[in-house]
């Protein structure tokens, strides 16, 4: 009797309409644990088919199965799920060691994490190297500013390794000892750091002036619509061409609705780039 599956080698076998009815014939059912634990018997011994090997996927599949991933996280009930899945199962000594990461290899591997994160072994366990590092909160017995120490989890280790390596060089994943350090940090959850000193173009006062010059030479009129102007919009970005900032030339009165529908909204006949050339009608 031939016992090779009928699908075997097989590839795009059903329509999208057929796999679309499918999923949802099968949606919300759930397997018994006697289909399951027939399921599990019968994959018993078998040796999977990509053990030992690698490069087994193309750089377009590689890209594809990146791309369909990218955005997706798991909902809360997955999380649950997973942490329920996962309680009381405890890592062996054998994977510990394993995967464990000294110092050394850290500054070898990941240099700029090593540049901005101070770290040292645990000195209540000599030999084990498990590594500690300071809690950001300058407000925690943990944190440098009070010479503290705490082992930080996997996942935040990793987190903040991936933040500081990112080849875009953003910073985050910040390391909290506990959840209330997180909550009271000033730093936690904002994208500028308040301690940093911004230069800008120009001060409150000199844009005052610039803005009044401007609405005065065109009769306080927004030169878009004819309607009273209140703004003053630079017709060269003051990010991109700071040496422009306070030059009355470089300024067009609007009243507030045309200046962020030609002044500021991107994909418009009058951007940004074109009233710096005055092409807006």
């Amino acid at each position: 009797m031939n016992n090779i599956p009928w699908n075997k080698g097989k590839t795009n076998i059903y329509s999208k309409e057929t796999l679309e009815k499918m999923s949802i014939s099968q949606k919300g059912k759930k397997q018994s644990i006697e289909t399951k634990n027939k399921r599990s018997n019968s994959l018993k011994g078998r040796i999977p088919w990509n053990k030992g090997k690698t490069n087994i996927y193309s750089k377009e599949t590689l890209e594809k199965m990146s791309i369909s991933h990218t955005g997706k996280t798991h909902t809360e009930d997955s999380i649950k799920k997973m942490s329920k899945s996962q309680k009381g199962h405890l890592v062996s000594e054998k994977t510990r060691i394993k995967f464990k990461i000294s110092i050394t290899k850290i500054k070898t591997l990941y240099p700029t994490f090593a540049k901005v994160e101070e770290m040292r072994y645990n000195p209540d366990k000599p030999g084990e190297k498990e590594i500690q590092v300071h809690c950001k909160n300058h407000n925690c017995v943990n944190s440098k500013e009070k010479d503290g120490w705490f082992t930080p989890k996997s996942q935040q280790f990793d987190d903040r390794k991936r933040s500081i390596e990112h080849i875009l060089g953003h910073d985050g994943y910040y390391f909290y000892c506990c959840e209330e350090c997180k909550i009271e940090c000033p730093l936690y959850n904002i994208k500028v750091d308040p301690n940093k000193i911004i230069k800008k173009p120009s001060t409150s006062s000199e844009y005052q002036t610039w803005r009044n010059e401007v609405l005065k030479r065109e009769n306080y009129e927004c030169e878009y619509c004819g309607e009273p102007a209140t703004h003053a919009h630079h017709s060269r970005p003051q990010k991109l061409e700071p040496g422009f900032v306070l030059d009355p030339d470089f300024g067009v009165a609007c009243c507030e609705k045309c200046h962020y529908k030609y002044g500021h909204k991107k994909g418009t006949n009058c951007s940004t780039g074109k009233l710096a050339n005055k092409m807006c009608n």
